[in-house]
């Protein structure tokens, strides 16, 4: 995409909301896991997720380009800005992405677990990297009682069908975190596991 955009005089944009803090070797992001720092003109993510749950989000570029959307975007002009509290929190969290690496080697970890896991039992899931990993189940009303009978077990997930997802493609939407030991991996897995089997998802 960065090679198409200097050929042709583009710009590129990245919206890394599902990847900021955590993906690429330091955490920087998509841009820094595909080897394309510094090619990228545009870039959005969130304070609501990897970095503390915060409200806000944010836009990166270079000058001419935020003082255009500072001028013209609605969204930005029309808002209120980020309590100083929220803005300050972010720039701590953001000192603390850099030194986080034992964080992310741990997610790293917690995914690979998670996902040989519930593969070797069987499961349909989404192939990837990502900490967030749908298990594929396609009907709807399946996917609502898989989500409720694992909180029976203790596991909290959330069924995703139409129109979030396309029609047919239900699933569950697992999220990984750096904080989850191996212990809390396997009880997920083994209530999928009982669960998968009690709804003939799985033998």
């Amino acid at each position: 995409i960065c090679d198409l955009a200097d050929k042709y005089n583009a710009l590129v944009m990245v919206d890394d909301s599902h990847a900021t803090g955590f993906t690429g070797k330091h955490g920087r992001g998509t841009p820094e896991y595909c080897g394309v720092e510094g090619r990228i003109d545009v870039m959005t993510s969130t304070l609501g997720k990897a970095l503390g749950g915060a409200s806000g989000g944010y836009i990166s570029a270079k000058k001419n380009i935020v003082d255009l959307l500072r001028n013209r975007a609605r969204t930005y002009l029309f808002s209120n800005a980020l309590a100083p509290v929220i803005t300050a929190a972010t720039i701590t969290v953001l000192e603390k992405v850099k030194a986080a690496d034992d964080l992310r080697e741990q997610l790293e970890r917690n995914k690979r677990q998670f996902r040989d896991g519930m593969t070797k039992a069987g499961f349909d899931l989404v192939p990837g990297e990502h900490p967030i990993i749908p298990v594929m189940l396609y009907d709807e009303k399946l996917a609502v009682d898989v989500a409720q009978k694992l909180l029976e077990h203790g596991i909290y997930v959330i069924p995703f069908s139409f129109p979030v997802v396309p029609k047919g493609k239900a699933r569950i939407r697992t999220q990984i975190s750096a904080k989850h030991t191996p212990e809390q991996i396997d009880q997920a897995i083994a209530a999928f596991t009982t669960v998968g089997k009690e709804l003939n998802i799985i033998k």
